[in-house]
C-alpha cells in the first residue's frame, strides 16, 4: 500500500552521528571518567555548556560535509565547470580509437560520404590493413577514406595500399506477388524495392544514441552504449556489419522481406536478374574480386513492365509514373536511409550534464549566539572573555570547515598555478564580540603566519591531482624521475613535477583513449602539438621533459646560433684545484639578478656567458662541460681570476678563466649554471619511430630482416645531455615507455650524440616531408607519384639503416 504524499514517516532511529546520540555517548564516557567529583551534569554548569557546544561543533561539521557535492561544485552563474574540475563527459572518455576490423568499418562508414559498406582486414599479422569500399558516389571516396584512416592510424600499423572502391555489378528485381488491404500498390512496391535494396547492398542501419538507450532498457551500461569509436551519424550494430560477409544473396531472403511489407500476403515469385549470371534459380553471388552486387532501382517503365501484382487473384494495374516518382524520392533521400543524429551535446540529450544549486558563502554565525541568554550574561567581564575564548576555539574550527567546504571548486581545479590548498576564515569581533582583543597580532598577519604558513600547497594539490587521475584509472608515479631534477632548484623541481601531473590530467582523454595512436603522416607533425603520438606525450610528461610534442631537438641550438664541439673539445683542465678554493653560492639571493640580466632566451644567455668567460666559444661548446655545469656541487673558486668545475666523469677539473677581474666569480658561476640548465632543458625530448612505416616498397630487395618492421617502435633520445648520459635515467626512460606502450609492441631506445642526432633529425624531417608529398600525389593521381615514392624510400633507407646500426651497437655494448 503506497503512503500518501502528505504523510511524513516518523524517524524511529536517531542518526548515530546526530547531536543527541553523540551527546548521550559522550556524557556516559564523561560520567565514567569523573564519577561524583565534578558536577551534576545539568545545563547550568558552564563545563557542561562547553561540552554541549563541542558536541554541536562536531555534528555541525559532519552535516556540513554532507551537503550535495553538485551544489558545492556549482559556481555563482549556476553552472558546474566540469572541464575546469578535471571531469570529462562519458561520451568523451568511453569511446575508443578504432583498433579492430569492426571499429574501422564503423569509423569509415561514418566518415566517407555515400559509403554503403566497408571491408577492413589485417590478416597477415603484420599490422597492414586492406580496405575495400562500397559507395553510392565513388568520386573522391578513396581520398576521404585514406585520410580518415590516417587520422586514426594506430602505432605500427598502416594501409597496405590505398583503399579500393569495389566496382558495382548491377542486378534488377523481378516480382510477382499478391496484395491486400487499402494500401496502394505503388506504396507497397516502393517500400519493397527500398527493403530489397538494403538487403542487396547490405548497408547497415544507424541508430541514434537516444534510440539505443531506449532500446536497451533501464539497466543498460553507458560503457556498452558508448563502445567503439565515437560516431557522428549513429551507431551500427555488429550483426549489420557482418551481413555483408555472406557470400551469396538468397532469393528466399527476398521473399521473407517481401512478406514483411504491409499489404503483401503472398509472394508467387521474386528474384534478381543479372547480366553476368545466367538462369539464377535461388541465389546470386554477393561479392567477388574487386566487385560487389548492387540493386538497380527502377527508373524507366521497361524496368517494371514484367512485374505482376494481384489483389485476391485479380491483376492490378500499377501507375508506373507515380511508382517511379516515389522511388526517385526515396533514392534521393539517402537511398531510403534517413540521417540520424547522435550528438550527445544536443538539447535534451540523455547524457546531459547534471546541475546543482549554487550555495553562496555566508558570514559565520558563532554558536555563542545560539546558546541560552543566561550563558552570555551571568559572568563578569573577565569570565565572559574567558568563556568567549573557549567557545572561539570551536567556532574557529567550524568557520575553517565551512570555508574549506565552499573552497572545493578552487581545490579540485586544473588551473596552472598551485594556489593555496586550504581556505581560512579567521573570526573577528563581527562574529564574537570582543574576540580580537584576545589576539596577540592582527588577523591578516595571523592568517599568513599561522595558517597559510602550514599549507604545503604543492604537496596537497598534488595529492588532489592523484585523486582526480584515479577517477580515470590513471596515476602519475614520479618516484623514479624525482632524483633527476638537476636543471631546477628544489622548489622549482617540485613545481615542475606538479605541472607535469596537472597537464596529464588536462589531457587525460587523449592520453588514455589514443595511447596506441600514431601520427597522421599525410599532415605535418614536427612542431605540431595536435599530431604527436599520445604515447610520446605520456612518456614526455612522465620523464619531466619541458616539451611534449614532436619537434626537432637540435633546433634550439641553431636558432640561438650555438653549436656543440664536434670532438668534445674543452678548456684547459687541471688535476688539482687550489686548497683555498670554496664553492660559490649558486642558489643565493644574487641568482635572480644574474638570471634576469641574461635575458629570456638562449641567444641572450649565450652573449651573457661570453661576457663572463673568455675561453667558452658558443659555436664549440663541450657537451661534457655542459653536463657537469648543471651540478652546483662541482663549482669552486679561490679568487677573481677563474672558476674551477669538476668533471664528475673521472676526469680533471676544468679551469674557466674569467674575462675580467671585475666579474664576480659567484655571478659567473650562476651564469654558467643557468645557461647549461636552460640549454639542456630546451634540447631534451624524444622521437618515436615506427619501423613499419620505414618498410621498403613491394618487390624491393630486403636490406634488413623481415622481423625488423612489424610491431616495433624505437624511441630516439639525445645522449649528450646530463640526464641522457646517465645510465639510471636511460633505464627509467625505457621502463616508462615499456609500461605505457601497447602490450603487443616491442619498444627499443637509442641514445645519440650531438652529431648523430643532427644526422638523424635531418633524415627524419626529410622523410616526413617526403611522406606528406607522396600522400598528396597519390590521392591526386599525380604523374609525380613515382618520383615521390622514390624520394620516400631514399630517406627511409637511410633512417632504418641508422636505427638498425644503433640497435646493434646497443646490443653489443
Amino acid at each position: 500500500m503506497s503512503i500518501p504524499a502528505e504523510v511524513i514517516p516518523r524517524l524511529r532511529d536517531d542518526d548515530p552521528l546526530a547531536y543527541d546520540a553523540l551527546r548521550a555517548r559522550a556524557l556516559d564516557a564523561l560520567q565514567e571518567l569523573s564519577g561524583e567529583q565534578w558536577t551534576d551534569y545539568n545545563y547550568h554548569d558552564p563545563g557542561v555548556t562547553l561540552f554541549d557546544a563541542f558536541c554541536f561543533a562536531l555534528t555541525e561539521d559532519i552535516f556540513g560535509a554532507r551537503q550535495p557535492l553538485l551544489d558545492l561544485l556549482t559556481g555563482p552563474d549556476g553552472r558546474v565547470r566540469y572541464r575546469a574540475l578535471g571531469l570529462r563527459a562519458a561520451e568523451e572518455i568511453l569511446p575508443c580509437r578504432p583498433c579492430t576490423d569492426t571499429d574501422y568499418m564503423r569509423w569509415l562508414l561514418d566518415r566517407v560520404p555515400g559509403a554503403l559498406q566497408v571491408h577492413a582486414q589485417s590478416t597477415a599479422g603484420d599490422g597492414l590493413w586492406r580496405v575495400q569500399l562500397e559507395v553510392a558516389t565513388p568520386e573522391g571516396a578513396v581520398a576521404v577514406a585514406a585520410r580518415a584512416y590516417w587520422a586514426q592510424r594506430n602505432l605500427c600499423e598502416d594501409l597496405d595500399g590505398l583503399p579500393r572502391v569495389l566496382e558495382p555489378r548491377w542486378c534488377g528485381l523481378s516480382v510477382e506477388l499478391g496484395i491486400e488491404g487499402m494500401r496502394s500498390p505503388e506504396d507497397i512496391l516502393a517500400e519493397l524495392v527500398e527493403r530489397c535494396a538494403r538487403y542487396v547492398d547490405a548497408a547497415p542501419v544507424r541508430k541514434s544514441l537516444s534510440a539505443r538507450l531506449a532500446g536497451e532498457g533501464d539497466d543498460v551500461s553507458l560503457a556498452d552504449v558508448l563502445d567503439g569509436p565515437r560516431l557522428r551519424r549513429g551507431w551500427i550494430e555488429t550483426d549489420d556489419l557482418a551481413l555483408d560477409r555472406d557470400s551469396r544473396i538468397y532469393f528466399g531472403d527476398l521473399a521473407r522481406i517481401a512478406l514483411s511489407v504491409e499489404g503483401v500476403y503472398e509472394v508467387t515469385r521474386i528474384g534478381l536478374e543479372a547480366d553476368d549470371v545466367a538462369d539464377a534459380v535461388d541465389a546470386l553471388p554477393r561479392r567477388g574480386d574487386g566487385w560487389v552486387r548492387r540493386l538497380r532501382w527502377p527508373d524507366r517503365r521497361e524496368a517494371i513492365a514484367d512485374w505482376k501484382i494481384n489483389r485476391r487473384g485479380t491483376r492490378v494495374s500499377v501507375a508506373a509514373d507515380a511508382l517511379l516518382q516515389r522511388l526517385d524520392d526515396l533514392r534521393r533521400n539517402g537511398l531510403g536511409r534517413a540521417a540520424v543524429d547522435s550528438a550527445p551535446e544536443m538539447a535534451g540529450s540523455p547524457l546531459s550534464r547534471p546541475h546543482g544549486r549554487y550555495l553562496a558563502p555566508q558570514t559565520y554565525v558563532s554558536l555563542h549566539k545560539q546558546l541560552p541568554r543566561i550563558y552570555r550574561e551571568r559572568f563578569d567581564a573577565a569570565s565572559t572573555a574567558q568563556f568567549h575564548a573557549y567557545v572561539a576555539l570551536l567556532d574557529q574550527w567550524l568557520a575553517h570547515g565551512d570555508a574549506q567546504t565552499h573552497y572545493l571548486r578552487d581545490l579540485y581545479t586544473t588551473a596552472s598555478r598551485p594556489r593555496a590548498s586550504y581556505a581560512w576564515d579567521v573570526l573577528g569581533n563581527e562574529n564574537i564580540p570582543g574576540l580580537e582583543a584576545l589576539y596577540t597580532t592582527d588577523r591578516e598577519r595571523l592568517r599568513e603566519n599561522v595558517f597559510a604558513a602550514a599549507d604545503d600547497a604543492i604537496e596537497r594539490r598534488g595529492r588532489v591531482l592523484d585523486h582526480q587521475l584515479a577517477l580515470y584509472g590513471e596515476g602519475v608515479w614520479q618516484g623514479s624521475i624525482r632524483p633527476f631534477g638537476w636543471y631546477f632548484s628544489a622548489e622549482a623541481w617540485r613545481l615542475h613535477l606538479f605541472e607535469q601531473k596537472r597537464l596529464f590530467l588536462v589531457r587525460i582523454a587523449t592520453l588514455t583513449r589514443d595511447r596506441h595512436g600514431g601520427i597522421d603522416y599525410s599532415r605535418r607533425s614536427l612542431g605540431r602539438r595536435g599530431n604527436t603520438p599520445a604515447l610520446q606525450q605520456r612518456a614526455s610528461l612522465l620523464l619531466g621533459f619541458k616539451y611534449h610534442h614532436s619537434r626537432l631537438l637540435m633546433k634550439p641550438l641553431a636558432t640561438a646560433g650555438l653549436a656543440l664541439a664536434s670532438r668534445n673539445a674543452s678548456p684547459a683542465s687541471v688535476r688539482e684545484v687550489p686548497a683555498e678554493a670554496h664553492p660559490p653560492v649558486i642558489w643565493g639571493p644574487a641568482r635572480r639578478r644574474v638570471v634576469e640580466a641574461m635575458g629570456p632566451d638562449l641567444a641572450s644567455a649565450a652573449h651573457s656567458l661570453a661576457r663572463h668567460f673568455q675561453d667558452l666559444d658558443p659555436t664549440a661548446l663541450s657537451p661534457a662541460l655542459l653536463r657537469s655545469a648543471v651540478h652546483v656541487e662541482r663549482y669552486l673558486h679561490a679568487d677573481t681570476t677563474a672558476i674551477w668545475l669538476g668533471s664528475g666523469e673521472r676526469g680533471p677539473a676544468w679551469v674557466l678563466p674569467l674575462r675580467s677581474p671585475r666579474v664576480p666569480p659567484e655571478a659567473a658561476a650562476i651564469c654558467l649554471h643557468e645557461f647549461a640548465c636552460r640549454l639542456q632543458l630546451e634540447c631534451e625530448g624524444m622521437h618515436l619511430v615506427e619501423h613499419t612505416l620505414l618498410r621498403p616498397p613491394p618487390g624491393a630487395e630486403a636490406d634488413l630482416p623481415a622481423d625488423f618492421y612489424p610491431h616495433r617502435l624505437t624511441a630516439v633520445f639525445p645522449a649528450w645531455t646530463a640526464r641522457g648520459r646517465h645510465p639510471s635515467f636511460r633505464r627509467v626512460a625505457l621502463e616508462t615507455l615499456t609500461l605505457n606502450a601497447p602490450a603487443h609492441l616491442r619498444v627499443d631506445t637509442i641514445w645519440l650524440g650531438a652529431r648523430a642526432m643532427l644526422r638523424f633529425e635531418r633524415r627524419y624531417a626529410a622523410w616526413l616531408e617526403a611522406m606528406q608529398t607522396y600522400c598528396a600525389h597519390r590521392l591526386a593521381g599525380s604523374a609525380r607519384t613515382e618520383a615521390s615514392a622514390r624520394r620516400v624510400e631514399r630517406w627511409a633507407c637511410r633512417l632504418r639503416g641508422q636505427i638498425a646500426r644503433e640497435l646493434r651497437r646497443g646490443q653489443t655494448a
